[in-house]
């Protein structure tokens, strides 16, 4: 705590003094002597005088419930009191305290429960409000013959409720005893210790569920009074907005939608109120933009160049001190990378080139090499911005869009996307299950030497190549040494050969890619398709409920400790996932595991920006990490029947298929076209089956032949929820069969061995105790 307390003594504390804190343990309560102390949460502020005992309530919780400050200079009777037990000797030192203590909790009562009646009532004028003028929107949208935007949330808009009827009688019998007269009560309660403890423990439970109830109850107000203005695309002042905005082909066609903005402007002024004084929260609401919206609308003054929304989202000064910054960007980025002077004015010339080209996209020879002479300078400005920048730790907000992002130059933007991409919120903390980084954090973490450099294109490792050039007679041994830990050297191999090389296939446009951002890249708005740690580790978790064990492994064990000399144990692990800078619509799986050890993180590769649907790319990128890390596991064997795996019984499938009597010949036909399709290779053709096998099988939906289905149901199993609901079907419970007798094989195996280690008096480890648990709960 922030101040001292002295027990069993008179405190006197300055106003604004903080006396107790939310949350903390409770060690002492303690009596208003003089002056006045405001109890506040999140749910309620109450002020209370002279007389009234503070802390009870948060006794019989355990912590503070509330926060108490001095309203005036104080000055408190301070009791030690850590348990309830002890409350029996504050009552025996002054039989006044009796009725102060039952008193205080009568206020108490009463005052939250006149808070707790106004949030019902509120909530409920602003329920009607922002119902009836949602169906406002809607009709005049009809009427001017445009469609109207839906907002879910005003769809899913429900009147608060009471969340305390089942104590309501027990608070009403609490406000009436608070009209009693004072020296009633104490007289009353002066009788004896048994009669008063009860009692206050039963106005303390009163209390306490008081108080959760009017935090949720705030909070459930506080969104709805959200809906009425906030930084969201849906609220209702955005909604309106937007309809009557100036310059818009349906905008100043009725007077009546400056009246309800002038109504919904009214609720806002009444919902911030109501929340400041009776609950000591803030709404959030940007007064300065509302009325700079306001004030357009009214004169009909905007930049056409900027929409509504956007507007709607950032302050004028806001965007305008943006717009300036971000003026001649490519001269500012050209300049921080320190790029000579003349060969800079060669890269302007190409940029400009680029600027002036109308078609961005062109087949044409000039705009391909138009195209490939900007890349080259790109990747060389990236290397010598990224070292800056690492180097000095906080670059221009500049340079960061061109680092993290690939903006290069606002003359290939509209005004409406720089604002955009200017403003995007990054994600500071990252939680999830798996690592995510933007290809900014990704290459100083190279640099660092805590990850190691990618494979190249041809399946090298960094230490391969450099022994290669070795064997080649170009580099010494101490060449070798010298670049495995050069920073440099490891920074530009990784741009050189993961960086540029996947920055064009994650693209999805390998014939007309440009690494640097343009207007064209987005169809839609660049908020909804940027890709984040919280997007992608949500889309894995969906997938995951599907395909349980796609990120676990079979890996060796040992513990000399333990004397465990060979096991096997199931280990889940993660892949890092790294976000590269452009407007992508394909995903790569480009490492199944990080250098020799199996039980590495494999890299996986997504565009920061797509217009695609996330959950597809990590599909097909799943598709092709089972199959790839099989391959690992098998080596040599990976392909061949004798040694049973996902690959080889697969592959057998495929070679064989034309003698395959569980296939119909139209069945034949389409897993040819599907090969062609797959170009001969056979793990494309079976990341099409996975994705038919997570998608469409998982629902119950029968997309595959029975041969595959098999081979999925075996090596992609799905989770025991979806594997119950399916056996209901004889096509899948036929399938899972398999399955199910590998499994039970398995768990024989794991626990035959498990008990020949007991029998040594050898302890089963954490490890090995999961595994067993694995086996048996999946």
């Amino acid at each position: 705590m922030d101040i001292k307390l002295n027990p069993n003594a008179v405190n006197q504390f300055l106003k604004g003094t903080v006396i107790f804190k939310e949350e903390e343990p409770v060690y002492h309560i303690a009596m208003v002597i003089k002056g006045r102390v405001l109890i506040s949460n999140e749910g309620s502020r109450i002020i209370v005088g002279s007389g009234t005992f503070l802390g009870i309530n948060d006794l019989y919780a355990g912590r503070f419930q509330s926060t108490y400050t001095a309203v005036d200079d104080l000055m408190l009777y301070v009791f030690p009191m850590e348990h309830r037990d002890e409350m029996e000797t504050v009552l025996s030192v002054n039989k006044d305290y009796h009725g102060f203590m039952v008193a205080s909790f009568y206020k108490m009562i009463s005052e939250l429960e006149q808070i707790y009646q106004g949030i019902l009532r509120h909530g409920a004028e602003l329920y009607r409000f922002l119902e009836g003028t949602y169906q406002k929107y809607q009709d005049q949208s009809n009427r001017l013959g445009i469609r109207a935007k839906v907002s879910e949330r005003l769809d899913a808009l429900t009147p608060l409720e009471s969340g305390l009827e089942l104590i309501s009688d027990r608070i009403n019998y609490y406000v009436e005893c608070n009209k009693l007269p004072l020296d009633v009560v104490k007289q009353f309660y002066s009788y004896g210790n048994a009669v008063t403890l009860y009692q206050v423990e039963d106005q303390a439970g009163i209390v306490n569920q008081q108080l959760e109830g009017l935090k949720e109850l705030s909070r459930e107000y506080l969104a709805m009074a959200q809906c009425l203005a906030d930084d969201r695309d849906n609220s209702l002042f955005q909604l309106i907005a937007e309809l009557s905005a100036p310059g818009s082909s349906y905008a100043g066609r009725s007077d009546d939608l400056l009246d309800i903005m002038d109504s919904i402007i009214e609720e806002i002024n009444k919902a911030e109120i109501f929340t400041e004084r009776m609950l000591g929260r803030t709404l959030k609401v940007n007064r300065q933009k509302l009325e700079e919206v306001y004030h357009m609308l009214l004169t009909g003054d905007r930049s056409q160049d900027i929409s509504m929304e956007t507007l709607l989202k950032y302050s004028k000064d806001d965007t305008n001190n943006a717009l300036r910054e971000m003026e001649d960007s490519f001269q500012t980025i050209l300049s921080y990378a320190e790029i000579p002077e003349e060969q800079a004015e060669g890269m302007k010339g190409t940029m400009l080139d680029f600027v002036h080209l109308k078609d961005k996209t062109s087949s044409e020879d000039s705009a391909r090499i138009l195209r490939r002479k900007l890349a080259e300078n790109h990747y060389e400005i990236y290397k010598r911005a990224f070292i800056r920048a690492y180097k000095e730790k906080k670059p221009p907000r500049i340079v960061d869009l061109f680092l993290k992002y690939g903006y290069a130059d606002e003359r290939l933007l509209t005004k409406e996307q720089l604002i955009s991409l200017y403003f995007l919120e990054e994600e500071e903390q990252q939680q999830g299950i798996c690592k995510v980084y933007d290809i900014k954090v990704w290459l100083t973490l190279i640099y660092e030497g805590k990850k190691e450099p990618s494979k190249n294109e041809f399946d090298l490792e960094y230490t391969e190549m450099l022994n290669g050039l070795k064997k080649q007679g170009k580099l010494t041994d101490k060449n070798v040494r010298e670049w495995a830990e050069d920073p440099q050297r490891r920074i530009e191999y990784e741009i050189q050969n993961m960086f540029r090389y996947n920055n064009r296939t994650t693209s999805g446009q390998i014939t007309t890619f440009v690494p640097v951002l343009h207007k064209d890249s987005w169809m839609n708005s660049i908020e909804k398709s940027l890709i984040t740690a919280t997007t992608v580790n949500k889309a894995l978790e969906g997938i995951m409920q599907i395909d349980y064990s796609v990120f676990d492994r079979e890996i060796l064990y040992t513990n000399k400790e333990k004397n465990i000399q060979k096991e096997y144990i199931i280990k889940r692990v993660f892949p890092d996932i790294i976000l590269l800078p452009n407007v992508g619509s394909n995903g790569i799986m480009w490492q199944e595991i990080s250098g020799k050890r199996r039980d590495s993180a494999g890299r996986f590769l997504l565009p920061i920006f797509t217009e695609a649907k996330l959950e597809n790319l990590l599909i097909r990128i799943l598709g092709r990490f089972r199959w790839e890390l099989c391959r690992t596991v098998e080596g040599t064997m990976w392909n061949d029947i004798i040694h049973k795996s996902l690959t080889s019984e697969y592959s057998d499938y495929l070679q064989f298929y034309r003698k395959n009597k569980e296939l119909s010949e139209e069945r034949k036909e389409r897993l040819k076209a599907q090969i062609q399709k797959g170009r001969g290779s056979s793990r494309e053709v079976f990341v099409m089956d996975y994705e038919q096998w997570v998608s469409f099988e998982s629902t119950g939906a029968m997309k595959l032949n029975k041969p595959v289905r098999e081979v999925m149901a075996t090596y992609c199993p799905f989770s025991k929820d979806i594997r119950e609901r399916l056996m209901r079907q004889p096509v899948f419970e036929e399938a899972m069969q398999r399955y199910y007798r590998e499994k039970q094989k398995k768990i024989r195996e794991v626990e035959g061995r498990y008990r020949a280690l007991q029998r040594d008096n050898i302890e089963l480890t954490e490890e090995l105790v999961d595994t067993l648990n694995y086996y048996k709960d999946m």
